[in-house]
């Protein structure tokens, strides 16, 4: 029975005469309305589904919801809106793969978000290696739910309906001032300035998920690297070795370390990220798939061996559950990309590093692809240009971004003929 009624009756119970008696069950009946309407406002409290990657749920604040609704759970509207990859948080950051250990992908994780209203308590976010869906339903309106994919712990908040925050990067928030202005500024996030919440400061954005209706979720990390020079001269300055690289080395490959380093049980950073390079398909392809989240509720983020043309191409297949009309829709939008990123003064001007490209399509057929991530593009010395195709050599900050993105399109162009 609903507490709220609950109490009335009890309040009934202890009046002596039967007027008291009418007069206290005509106060429940006031209350039970004002519930009512309050509940129609959607000033309830809202009940909380946090969904893993296994379908498992928690549910929160459910409980209270019921009793304010009359006992009877209030309807829900599940939405599939988005964010990406967290990325770096920061030019000078270390790279993500140096912060979480792949067995914290096993898991696939709980995340909490927090309200953006919420500000008395701040709730713990796992670290995510992994593809994570988390849905906020309410009995009457839509409310913000996103999909991370890949990224580092306390990256995000939620925003108002239709953005979400991130954690706030200098660097990050210089490359979205610029872009406002650069003809590739159509094929990023909207970026809506910054936010301060709980002492924070966080990059307000739009969500890219919100028009879609149970989306499926790609993030491909583009270039043939994803470290810095920067990462480098500061491994080589101080060479310190270290065990939780090494572990999270043996955790993919047990023939991967030296002798020596068996010996040591530790590696150095400088060693660890030119390994991870040479894992996926980055340094031949020119990109990698860091994560897959399926409107089915599967999620898959096992990609690190992921390396040959064959492998990323049957992984793309089932991404799109072989659907040739989606097939062309992605191939359609990174034309488009491509012919923009060539006229982007920005593009042109920046070392793009750790950015993925998000490919998202859903059972109606919509399709899009978007460029996140940009806490480590950096901008070049004045006067010097990038042509994103040059092979990279330490010292020429090339990135390789767009003999990746050849590459995603020749992949794309197989499975398309394969289709017809």
């Amino acid at each position: 029975m609903p507490k709220e009624r609950r109490r009335c009756l009890r309040e009934v119970d202890t009046c002596s005469s039967s007027s008291d008696r009418t007069e206290a069950e005509g106060q429940c009946a006031s209350r039970r309305a004002s519930n009512e309407r309050w509940q129609m406002a959607g000033a309830l409290p809202v009940p909380q589904l946090t969904v893993t990657a296994e379908g498992e749920s928690v549910t929160r604040e459910l409980e209270d919801a019921e009793e304010l609704n009359g006992g009877a759970t209030p309807h829900r509207k599940h939405s599939n809106s988005s964010i990406s990859s967290a990325g770096s948080s920061g030019a000078l950051d270390e790279s993500e793969d140096d912060i979480l250990s792949d067995s914290e992908t096993k898991s696939k994780g709980i995340v909490t978000l927090e309200h953006l209203g919420d500000s008395t308590e701040v709730r713990p976010w796992s670290k995510l290696k992994t593809v994570v869906q988390w849905h906020v339903v309410t009995s009457q309106r839509k409310r913000l739910s996103w999909v991370q994919l890949a990224g580092h712990k306390g990256s995000f908040k939620a925003g108002k309906e239709g953005t979400i925050l991130k954690k706030y990067s200098e660097n990050e928030k210089l490359c979205f001032e610029r872009l406002k202005t650069d003809v590739l500024n159509q094929f990023v996030p909207v970026y809506h300035g910054t936010v301060e919440r709980d002492g924070e400061l966080f990059l307000q954005m739009s969500d890219l998920l919100a028009n879609f209706n149970g989306p499926n979720v790609m993030d491909c990390k583009m270039g043939v690297r994803t470290y810095l020079e920067e990462e480098l001269v500061r491994a080589r300055e101080k060479p310190k070795l270290r065990r939780d690289l090494y572990n999270k080395m043996m955790e993919v490959d047990r023939e991967a370390p030296t002798a020596e380093e068996q010996k040591q049980q530790a590696v150095t950073k400088l060693r660890y990220m030119q390994w991870r390079e040479t894992l996926s398909s980055t340094s031949t392809l020119g990109f990698r798939i860091e994560g897959i989240k399926k409107a089915d509720g599967t999620c898959s983020t096992d990609f690190k061996k992921t390396g040959s043309k064959e492998e990323v191409k049957r992984v793309f297949m089932d991404f799109v559950s072989g659907n040739g009309n989606i097939i062309s829709s992605y191939i359609r939008r990174l034309e488009e990309i491509k012919q923009i990123l060539k006229a982007s003064e920005f593009f042109m001007t920046h070392e793009v590093i750790g950015s993925s490209m998000l490919f998202i399509h859903d059972h109606t057929g919509q399709a899009n692809v978007w460029l996140i991530d940009f806490g480590k593009t950096t901008a070049l010395p004045e006067g010097q240009k990038l042509d994103h195709y040059s092979p990279w050599q330490e010292g020429n900050r090339h990135d390789g971004y767009l003999f990746g993105l050849d590459n995603l399109l020749h992949t794309l162009h197989s499975l398309s003929a394969q289709c017809s």
